[in-house]
């Protein structure tokens, strides 16, 4: 699973560990991302896609973050503990065994892709507004997702710019709010 994300992305392996386990990451990454205030406030959808995409999104911040600290095995570890994440969830919401494989292609590729282009986004100071907009709301430019999509954009903009990165969420996520 990790190869196909190098190929895609052009990265190499980092020799030195990485400080924190690719579950441990995640888990901080969800404990951001599955924050009440995001759904009841900021207008994610409050159902598996909203969810979905906002622990995308927090993933996404985490790798680039990882990989402008050249920190590419701890990168990698964070994407491939999402995936078996992705994974797990999918064969909760009953994906057959035989469907499993085509099922986590396209996500895997589709998530690969959007973390990538949300890294590029933060790493040239871009909005990654039109992406969420995509990824979340179908492309639709009504207000409502349209702030929420600018609120996210400049959550995900703080946090790869602070040097605690997640650890820093809650203020920044209270003070947007």
């Amino acid at each position: 699973m990790i190869g196909p994300l190098r190929r895609l992305l052009g990265r190499r392996a980092e020799p030195r560990p990485p400080s924190l386990d690719g579950n441990t990451r995640l888990n901080a990454v969800k404990a951001v991302a599955l924050q009440p205030v995001l759904f009841a406030q900021w207008g994610i959808p409050d159902r598996f896609d909203g969810r979905f995409e906002a622990v995308l999104l927090l993933t996404a911040v985490e790798y680039a973050r990882l990989v402008r600290a050249e920190e590419n095995a701890a990168a990698d570890t964070l994407l491939a503990a999402f995936m078996e994440d992705v994974e797990l969830a999918l064969q909760a919401s009953g994906v057959s065994d035989t469907g499993m494989r085509k099922k986590m292609r396209q996500v895997e590729t589709s998530a690969y892709a959007r973390v990538e282009r949300v890294g590029a986004a933060l790493r040239q100071g871009t909005s990654a507004a039109p992406e969420i907009l995509n990824s979340m709301f179908g492309g639709s430019e009504d207000d409502a997702p349209r702030a929420t999509a600018d609120r996210l954009d400049s959550l995900l903009h703080a946090l790869y710019a602070d040097p605690e990165g997640l650890a820093a969420a809650t203020p920044i996520i209270q003070r947007l709010s």
